[in-house]
C-alpha cells in the first residue's frame, strides 16, 4: 500500500455479503457477566481461542476478568469459558487482552486498570496445564488494540494506546515492536500528532495496523476522522498524521494483509444511523477497491444485535475468522460473535 493510495478517495465497490459466510454466537451473555467486549480470536496451540472482557455490572464496573473458549474443531463448537484473568478483590480490571504463540506456549498479555480506562500496567501471563499463570508484570500503562503479529525478520508488533502515566486517561496511539522472544520486551513507539505536545484531541485513539516489510500503516479512530500515520523503516521514523482513505464510524478497527497478500480493513461503515450497527470489510490489493457487508442492524435469527463492533481478524487455514461484539439496545448485554468467511470468497 503506497501512500498516494491510502490519501486519494478511491470509489469502494460494494460486493454484498461475502460467499460463504457463517456467522455464530460463540458466548452470550449471562446473569453473572452480561457485559463483554473487546474479543480477541487467535490460533493458538493447534486450536483456536477466543477471548474477551467481562463485567458484573457494566463497562469496567464491578468484576472485571478476562474470559475465553476454546475450539478444537476451527470454531464449529466450544468448549465453556475459562478465566484468563480475575482478581477477587475487584480492585484490578483486567482489560484487554491480546496472545502470543512461541515454541509451542502460549502467552497472553493483559492490561490492568484501577478504574475506568485508568490504566497502571499489564502483566504477561503463560498457559500451564489449563490455567494462566502470571509470570512477569510491567508498569507502562499500554492498551493492546491488536494481535501480536510477526514483522520484520526474527520481530513481533502491535498496535495500541496508552497514557502519558499510570492512572491517567491512555489518549496516545502507539505502536510496539519487539524481537522475536517470549515474554516480548516491547519498545513503545508513540506515533505524531497533537499529542506530542500534551493536546489530546481523540478520547479513544484505538490504532490498527497494517504491516508490509518495513512499512507500517497504523490507523487510528476518531470520532468524526480517521487518520493515520506511516513508516517505511520498519518504526524508526514516522509520518502524519493524515486523513485515511476510508472515514469510519467512531469505534475499534482491524487491518491487515493476507497471506495470499491482499489487504484488509474492518471497520463500522459511516452510516446516516451514526451508530455501530453496520460492520464491513474492505478488501484490495494495491488499494482498497472492494467493501463487504458482514453485519447489519439486528439479526433475528441469532437473536444477536442490532450493533457489531470492536472486530479482530486472524486466518484459520483457509478460513478467515473475525471475532466482535454484539450489543442490544438493552443496556450492559453483550455478546461474543464470530464471523468466518472462506478466503478464496473474497
Amino acid at each position: 500500500m503506497h501512500d498516494k493510495d491510502v490519501r486519494e478517495e478511491k470509489s469502494l465497490r460494494y460486493a454484498g455479503s461475502p460467499q460463504g459466510i457463517k456467522v455464530q454466537v460463540v458466548h452470550r451473555a449471562d446473569e453473572e457477566y452480561p457485559f463483554l467486549h473487546d474479543t480477541m480470536v487467535v490460533p493458538l496451540l493447534g486450536k483456536l481461542f477466543m477471548a474477551w472482557y467481562n463485567c458484573s455490572e457494566a463497562e469496567i464496573v464491578g468484576k472485571t476478568v478476562i474470559r475465553g473458549c476454546w475450539s478444537q474443531n476451527g470454531g464449529r463448537s466450544w468448549s465453556e469459558p475459562e478465566i484468563v484473568a480475575e482478581d477477587i478483590s475487584e480492585q484490578i480490571h483486567y482489560v484487554p487482552v491480546t496472545f502470543q504463540e512461541r515454541n509451542g506456549e502460549a502467552y497472553a498479555y493483559i492490561t490492568r486498570m484501577e478504574g475506568h480506562d485508568r490504566p497502571v500496567g499489564y502483566e504477561c501471563r503463560k498457559y500451564r496445564e489449563g490455567k494462566w499463570i502470571e509470570i512477569k508484570s510491567y508498569e507502562d500503562p499500554l492498551l493492546f488494540n491488536t494481535l501480536v503479529m510477526p514483522f520484520r525478520e526474527n520481530h513481533l508488533i502491535a498496535g495500541g494506546r496508552m497514557a502519558a502515566e499510570r492512572g491517567e486517561l491512555p489518549l496516545i496511539p502507539v505502536v510496539m515492536i519487539s524481537e522475536n522472544i517470549a515474554p516480548a520486551e516491547w519498545q513503545i513507539k508513540s506515533l505524531p500528532g497533537p499529542w506530542k505536545k500534551g493536546e489530546y484531541p481523540f478520547p479513544y485513539p484505538e490504532t490498527a495496523l497494517i504491516t508490509e516489510h518495513n512499512r507500517i500503516t497504523a490507523i487510528i479512530r476518531g470520532e468524526e476522522d480517521t487518520l493515520y500515520c506511516y513508516s517505511v523503516d520498519g518504526g524508526k521514523s514516522w509520518k502524519g498524521p493524515m486523513p485515511f482513505q476510508i472515514q469510519a464510524e467512531g469505534s475499534k478497527m482491524y487491518g491487515g494483509v493476507l497471506k495470499n497478500g491482499k489487504k484488509y480493513f474492518v471497520f463500522n461503515q459511516r452510516t446516516e444511523r451514526r451508530d455501530r450497527s453496520r460492520l464491513v470489510m474492505a478488501v484490495g490489493e494495491e488499494y482498497f477497491d472492494r467493501l463487504y457487508v458482514l453485519r447489519d442492524g439486528y439479526d433475528e435469527g441469532l437473536d444477536a444485535g442490532p450493533f457489531w463492533h470492536y472486530p479482530c481478524v486472524c486466518e484459520c487455514g483457509d478460513i478467515l475468522c473475525i471475532s466482535c461484539t454484539s450489543s442490544s439496545k438493552e443496556p450492559n448485554v453483550r455478546h461474543g460473535i464470530l464471523i468466518q468467511i472462506p478466503i478464496d470468497s473474497i
